[in-house]
């Protein structure tokens, strides 16, 4: 059936292209498209209006009357119709869906829609497209695009809310509608309160009539009292009654947990805590590691657990059982079960597990990567990577992503003399790039100092190594943190200037603080203001060390209000 209305669509098409069976021509603009009447208003509701019960029901040309769609875009909407295929990019995009929806031609719509979805909203969408990505689907009513732009940007709030861009190009009712969501991702509520007010303050005059309804949004239960007081108790503040309401509830929630307004503002989200060996979560409020008594175990017995990595629902794990063969396992999140994945090509020990579209893709030492189809449930072999094995030796893989690009780094070691028995030099890390659309090794630059079990991580779109040891065999010396310039190639070396000597593998990145656990870079949600002279308070957080070394940690969404407190032992 399927195959007899694409044919009749040709034929439609091809009649058009040679002037067959015209019976109308619309007018846009001083140019002419010729159609069929019965074409147009089979896709169209608005042309199947205007042919039946509109005064140009007999008329051989309609001049279109909105000024506002061009010939171009026109042209566009009328192939799309007569094809069912769409040819735009993402700067026409936008035109071409309020012309169709203009015209009501609900498959144009879909088309558009699906484009947006797959160009602007599955890839790292910017803060600007959003904002106008939302004002055109609250426009035109789509709710399935404007719940697919919210589940990606409340997914990015965490990285994003601290941007420029968020200051200036998301409205009130855009920030409002992402804080009523339980999925938004963030280290803490105070983490959300504070980017609230940051918000708002940044055009005071301008926002301060919004600010009771947006702090109100802010689930002010779940954060410290003396946060709350320290932000609403100034004068600019109180100078709206709403925003002294949200101080004064917040003050006798403190006083008096059981006060009606505990109901309606600690529910907790839907965030991504820290898991421990898949029965462990960190809870970022409490500072404590609790059990996480809801998620199902393998049925086989794991010697070790090497990484994992999580995929929309799908929590990905490498392991090796006890008759020492190596597996990857998928848990639904949904479902609370473990499937095997088919066995991988040269079954070999994973030290990274990366996401990159649908794909999943297995990274370790010199071995080529294997890619893993998501939906065909299959896997391929790619590219290896080129090393001199009589002369060079790489070892402690860590692997992270950023522009749909796998970024891999090595702890690095030289034989100059090509001899396997020779002295082994430890070297600077050395850091490649693989491209998976084209199934290509990149080397970048080493890094300036040298790097063993450390972790490769993004902050602010900058490619980062922090933790690990500056030497690989001898008494160990804490690594120092990395930053790279994609411009020019080079790494320099970011001073730890508000980082006292610590064991929780502690460091300041660009004004954050990050917690390196198990190469695993946990975000603290300490921001450190630009004229901060002080160095930061770590004794809150002394729990977050207390895993086993080789302990496999990954975020993984969970519904927080599911999860029962409970501190583990020192032996985690």
């Amino acid at each position: 059936m399927v195959a007899h209305s694409r044919i009749l669509l040709s034929k439609c098409s091809q009649f058009r292209r040679e002037g067959e069976f015209i019976d109308i021509r619309l007018k846009v603009g001083d140019t002419l498209f010729p159609a069929h009447r019965v074409v147009l208003a089979s896709y169209s509701d608005y042309f199947h209006s205007i042919f039946t019960d509109g005064k140009e029901t007999n008329q051989e040309v309609i001049e279109m009357k909105d000024k506002s769609i061009s010939p171009e875009i026109f042209k566009i909407v009328m192939d799309s119709i007569y094809t069912g295929d769409l040819h735009v990019n993402q700067k026409s995009v936008f035109e071409v869906l309020l012309a169709a929806s203009q015209l009501q031609i609900a498959s144009v719509v879909q088309l558009c829609c699906d484009f947006v979805k797959k160009e602007f909203i599955e890839n790292r969408i910017d803060l600007k497209n959003y904002s106008v990505l939302c004002t055109v689907a609250v426009r035109l009513g789509l709710r399935d695009l404007q719940e697919a732009a919210e589940a990606k940007m409340a997914s990015m709030y965490k990285d994003v809310c601290e941007t420029k861009e968020f200051l200036t190009h998301i409205s009130a009712d855009q920030l409002l509608s992402l804080l009523g969501r339980d999925d938004l991702n963030s280290p803490s509520e105070a983490f959300v309160f504070k980017s609230v007010v940051k918000w708002i303050k940044y055009k005071g005059e301008e926002r301060m009539p919004v600010a009771g309804k947006l702090i109100g949004a802010v689930r002010l239960g779940l954060v410290d009292v003396k946060i709350v007081i320290e932000e609403l108790k100034t004068e600019e503040m109180q100078r709206f009654p709403e925003v002294n309401m949200h101080l004064q509830e917040s003050m006798m929630h403190h006083i008096m947990p059981s006060h009606e307004f505990a109901a309606e503002k600690v529910k907790p989200r839907s965030m991504s805590p820290v898991m421990q060996s898949i029965a462990y979560y960190f809870d970022v409020e409490a500072k404590l590691w609790a059990p996480l008594p809801f998620v199902a175990q393998s049925d086989e017995e794991t010697s070790w657990y090497f990484c994992a990595e999580r995929s929309g629902n799908y929590l990905f794990v490498a392991r090796q059982k006890h008759n020492n063969v190596n597996s990857i396992e998928r848990y639904d999140v949904v479902n609370n079960s473990w499937v095997e994945l088919p066995e991988y090509v040269n079954n070999h020990k994973v030290d990274c597990l990366c996401s990159v579209g649908d794909y999943l893709y297995a990274i370790s030492e010199s071995n080529p990567p294997q890619r893993y189809s998501l939906t065909n449930n299959s896997w391929q072999g790619g590219v290896r990577l080129e090393v001199e094995e009589r002369c060079e030796k790489f070892s402690t893989v860590s692997a992270t992503v950023m522009n749909s690009k796998i970024y891999v780094i090595h702890g690095y070691q030289r034989n100059e003399s090509g001899f396997t028995n020779a002295l082994w030099v430890d070297e600077p890390a050395v850091v490649h790039c693989f491209d998976p659309k084209y199934n290509l090794w990149k080397k970048l630059a080493s890094t300036c100092h040298l790097h063993f079990k450390s972790s490769l991580l993004v902050v602010n779109n900058r490619l980062c190594v922090a933790g690990g040891w500056e030497n690989g065999w001898s008494i160990r010396k804490p690594a120092p943190v990395e930053v790279y310039d994609e411009a020019t190639n080079t790494w320099s070396v970011m001073p730890q200037k508000h980082i006292p000597p610590n064991n929780l593998g502690a460091v300041e990145i660009e004004g954050r603080v990050y917690f390196i656990i198990n190469k695993f870079p946990v975000d603290s949600g300490i921001r450190i203001p630009p004229e901060e002279m002080y160095q930061v308070d770590l004794s809150g957080w002394a729990d977050l060390a207390k895993v086993e070394r080789g302990t496999v940690l990954c975020y993984l969404p969970v519904n927080m209000a599911n999860l029962s407190r409970g501190k583990i032992s020192d032996q985690g």
